[in-house]
């Protein structure tokens, strides 16, 4: 793939997944909106492990997709539609944090568990959020290969 296809079908994918950034902005309206809801205060149902299992699982997400992106890119050759798959996958993964500290925060009632989690989620996209560098690199496996 020459640079100009590579860098077109970059930007032709950072256009498509720019929207799923707002993901951590609206789940933070959310959380706020009800916060501030009469049900908030009452009290919350016991299940304490739970808290801890979908703290484990929001961590382990990013953790899983560091594992994802170093498989996928050292054991074959990527090409144009694998690197938008695994840009996907990536950006999935590190948004899937937020998403679960939202529900956590609904469950628990507590506002600092959802932000715990927004870290999460802003450190797995500054680990995971495939930048063009990483194309340029995916993409000099494959030629170098062919």
């Amino acid at each position: 793939m020459t640079s100009p296809d590579l860098r077109e079908g970059y930007v032709r994918w950072l256009r498509r997944a720019a929207p799923t950034l707002a993901l951590p902005l609206a789940t933070t309206a959310l959380v706020q909106a009800a916060s501030t809801a009469a049900w908030w205060d009452d009290p919350v149902p016991a299940g304490g492990a739970m808290r801890y299992l979908f703290i484990s699982v929001a961590v382990a997400s990013v953790v899983v997709g560091r594992n994802i992106r170093t498989r996928d890119t050292a054991s074959t050759p990527l090409d144009a539609a694998a690197m938008a798959s695994l840009s996907w996958k990536l950006v999935v993964y590190a948004i899937a944090p937020v998403v679960i500290g939202a529900v956590l925060s609904i469950m628990t009632r507590q506002v600092w568990d959802y932000y715990a989690m927004l870290v999460v989620t802003l450190v797995g996209l500054w680990l995971l959020f495939p930048r063009y560098d990483h194309w340029v690199a995916w993409a000099a496996t494959a030629e170098g290969s062919a």
